[in-house]
């Protein structure tokens, strides 16, 4: 399976924020994710790192 875990980087801290992400989106200053089931979550975010083999995407928050 393709499906990642995406993680949010706030304030030095690490938070799973969605699970069985299939699909990643810049949307200007937020990232839409979205899973195997079509939920969606949008985040205020830039991408930090993707790690494809360890099926990871590191998201830096980005402030509301």
């Amino acid at each position: 399976m393709c499906e990642a875990v995406v993680f949010v980087v706030k304030d030095g801290k690490t938070e799973r924020i969605m699970e069985d992400v299939v699909s990643v989106q810049p949307e200007g200053s937020k990232v839409l994710l979205t899973d195997i089931f079509g939920e969606q979550k949008i985040v205020t975010a830039t991408v930090e790192k993707v790690d494809l083999t360890g099926h990871e995407i590191i998201l830096s928050y980005g402030g509301d």
